[in-house]
């Protein structure tokens, strides 16, 4: 399995920002809007010149949205100013629908998702452009202490634990997110058929998390090993105390998953799914720039950093 490295700074709001996020409360709820100050990450560079970009002394790039994409674009964000020093580009989380509506709102530059664009939120926002920049896979996890039979699970346990709270391997709860998630909605898609399956679900059994990171602290600190959940493959390949596992003996490998972003059969093809820049109406020539630096093939590096795959190793 490929190391990944995730850098998680967490420094003050942009006044701008912070007066500006408030308005989508209204949109995604307050627990993505708090999500979003908290894990907010601010990479500042030499106010010098842009170069080839524009001749404007500095420029910003704001980036909100998925958790599973903000590690990639921390480090994409790292990579673009050092090349271009003019440049300040600033990260923040909040999860898939957060990033969704700040950039329908106009609230940041680049909208991050963990997903496709939903039909619902293309024409609440008609505007919005999407940029698929890479790739990754939702992977089942638990804790090291887990007794799982072979490191396997089938779908329908999974089923069956989430629906109904039936027990397999005593594994008797299972964690999912709390905010609007493009990795939920993946792995609910899956599992149930539709986006918010897990969400019409209810029971003891059920817990939530913020976040992929949250999920992941979540499973490390069930030292009991009863307890399942799932996050995006570049947060847990690496990470101590716990288990990846199998499903139905398909194994989350970094080669599986890639083969099956191909459309190859070595991992469930539902739980694979893009990592996507969103734009409202035509970007400004800087942050064009950085998006076509995000698809480009020098953005390898970055991507397997962050344990996830360039648009250019599968499209």
């Amino acid at each position: 399995m490929r190391m990944k490295f995730l850098n998680m700074n967490e420094s003050a709001v942009s006044p701008i920002v912070a007066t500006l996020v408030l308005i989508v409360v209204a949109v995604v709820g307050a627990v993505a809007v708090g999500t979003i100050m908290g894990t907010f990450s601010n990479d500042v560079s030499e106010q010098t010149n842009v170069g080839d970009v524009g001749a404007a002394s500095a420029s910003e790039i704001l980036i909100a949205g998925s958790t599973t994409v903000q590690p990639v674009s921390e480090l994409l964000g790292e990579a673009y100013m050092k090349e271009k020093p003019g440049v300040k580009v600033t990260v923040q989380g909040g999860g898939s629908g957060a990033g969704i509506a700040s950039a329908g709102m106009g609230i940041v530059d680049i909208g991050a998702a963990s997903k496709h664009l939903p039909d619902a939120d293309a024409a609440k926002y008609p505007d919005l452009n999407e940029y698929v920049i890479g790739g990754s896979a939702v992977v089942v996890i638990v804790n090291e202490n887990a007794a799982v039979s072979d490191d396997n699970v089938t779908e329908a346990e999974l089923l069956a634990l989430y629906e109904s709270g039936t027990a397999f391997d005593n594994i008797d709860t299972a964690y999912h997110r709390a905010e609007a998630s493009g990795t939920e909605d993946t792995f609910s898609k899956w599992l149930t058929g539709s986006d918010g399956g897990i969400d019409g679900y209810t029971g003891t059994h059920l817990k939530t998390a913020t976040g992929n990171a949250g999920i992941l602290a979540a499973i490390q600190g069930n030292t009991d090993g009863d307890a399942i959940g799932f996050v995006d493959a570049g947060y847990a390949f690496g990470a101590d105390d716990i288990t990846v596992l199998a499903i139905g003996l398909q194994e989350a490998t970094d080669d599986n998953i890639l083969d099956a972003l191909k459309g190859e059969n070595t991992y469930p093809s539902g739980l694979t799914r893009p990592l996507v820049y969103l734009a409202n109406g035509n970007p400004s020539s800087v942050v064009k720039d950085f998006i076509n630096f995000a698809q480009s093939p020098g953005s390898i590096e970055q991507f397997h950093a962050a344990g996830m795959y360039s648009i250019v190793e599968f499209a």
